[in-house]
């Protein structure tokens, strides 16, 4: 199958050339003596000394580094590339991010192509002079530092170094949608301290965006502490300018922070202060409300604080599945299960395939059952007879019973979850005497025993 895929993208690659594409043509022999007439250059004191020099020489370096990259852009057609680089020499299949992808392999570049044959990224394999662009940055900041004052100067410099952040952008943009986000943190990295250079005029908003991108790649690289870094910067930049409104960067803080929670004791009080301070600014973001409400009963922290607001704001947007869900998160906190039940079925409704909402009424139908149990035990004294005791028994066993169709419909959504199948197995053996349990705890203990290697 996946052979299939590769022959039908590279036949998509080769039928549709532009009819206003030219063949790129790479020089590299060419650009490589520029670099050398610059190496001379500076290594003149007098042509050291002036600006155009280093500016000249930014220009060279930026050169090297784009001289394929320009000719590649957003919505570009697998036929264009085929026109600019020729035919590729090679393809192959491969699986990124939990996507499978056609590679078109060119001299200096990777095409990937989704199932349409569309080109989602590419990846340059091949630099002429690597770590030019950093070379280039170098030479404008040197010229901005010899003659920055001068008008002509400055304008040159900042459209020069503009440049190269746009390409460390672009670049970063690119690794995204291929899963390779600790490269994409560090394409954004390396813009925004371009951006930190004098001579360079970049708005706040880009920067935030720059800071929030890298923020957010780090975190799914499961880079925390960097993660947190360029995330909470953003914030603070975003604190500072009311023009920039983005409740979210609250959202992915908390994130960061309780993804490094293991080397971080401190990790979740820090985070739920970002939350209490974008609550503030944002009081009914769902995703604010329900990660507070997540770290309040982490923190073993009273919820009630909030349940106020989320309530209000879960009648204020009914189908938003995120906020019954830190309702229902709320209600179980406070033992409120009857409540947490009406939040979590609110939840399961909008979203019926939901592990979450699934699972969560499973877990809330045993709490149920568990309360039922101790306070049937803690009055065992005060039964007239075993019937009595027994029919009182039977109710919990009941509220059991209830938890198992959600558990298993959360199972068949995530079949992987041992957490899922284990509770299963409890469940179904603690209520064996029902009809049809005891069939069920065989299953869903074999399946645990398959899951842990025979672990009890």
């Amino acid at each position: 199958m996946k052979k299939m895929l590769i022959t039908a993208a590279v036949a998509m690659l080769v039928s549709v050339p532009s009819l206003f594409a030219q063949q790129v043509t790479i020089n590299e022999k060419a650009l490589l003596n520029k670099i050398e007439r610059s190496d001379e250059d500076i290594a003149n004191p007098k042509k050291a000394g002036k600006a155009s020099t280093w500016i000249h020489r930014g220009e060279v370096f930026y050169e090297t580094a784009t001289v394929v990259s320009k000719n590649l852009y957003d919505g570009i057609d697998a036929g264009t590339i085929i026109s600019l680089f020729g035919e590729p020499t090679g393809a192959e299949a491969v699986e990124l991010n939990g996507k499978v992808y056609s590679k078109g392999i060119f001299p200096y570049v990777d095409v990937y192509l989704d199932e349409l044959s569309i080109p989602v990224s590419w990846i340059i394999t091949k630099e002429i002079y690597p770590g030019a662009l950093r070379k280039s940055t170098e030479a404008y900041a040197k010229a901005y530092e010899l003659d920055g004052s001068n008008k002509k100067t400055a304008e040159k410099v900042n459209e020069g170094l503009r440049k190269v952040y746009d390409e460390y952008s672009k670049t970063g943009a690119l690794y995204f949608p291929l899963g390779m986000y600790q490269e994409a943190g560090d394409m954004f990295i390396s813009a925004y301290e371009v951006a930190q250079l004098p001579g360079i005029t970049v708005s706040e908003d880009d920067l935030y965006s720059l800071l929030h991108d890298a923020g957010l790649a780090f975190m799914l690289a499961e880079q925390y502490p960097q993660s947190i870094q360029y995330l909470t910067a953003a914030e603070k930049i975003s604190a500072g300018n009311s023009e920039i409104s983005d409740p979210e960067i609250y959202y992915l803080i908390y994130h960061a922070y309780r993804g490094n929670a293991m080397n971080d004791p401190e990790a979740i009080q820090t985070a739920k202060q970002y939350l209490e301070k974008g609550m503030a600014n944002y009081p009914t973001d769902s995703k604010i409300i329900e990660s507070l409400s997540e770290a309040y009963v982490f923190l073993g922290e009273d919820p009630g604080k909030i349940l106020s607001i989320v309530q209000e704001a879960a009648e204020n947007d009914p189908t938003n599945a995120d906020m019954w869900s830190a309702l229902g998160v709320l209600y179980v906190s406070n033992n409120e299960y009857d409540k947490a039940i009406e939040a979590f079925s609110k939840m399961a409704e909008l979203v019926p395939d939901s592990y979450v909402a699934n699972n969560n009424l499973g877990i809330v139908y045993i709490k149920q059952a568990e309360a039922i149990l101790e306070d049937v035990n803690a009055r065992a004294a005060t039964f007239a007879s075993q019937a009595e005791y027994d029919a009182e028994l039977n109710k919990a066993f009941q509220v059991y019973a209830k938890a198992v169709p959600y558990l298993e419909k959360a199972y068949q959504s995530d079949p992987t979850n041992v957490g899922t199948v284990e509770l299963l197995k409890n469940v179904t053996f603690r209520i064996r005497e029902l009809d049809g349990m005891m069939n069920k705890y065989e299953k869903y203990n074999t399946l645990f025993k398959s899951m842990t290697g025979g672990a009890q």
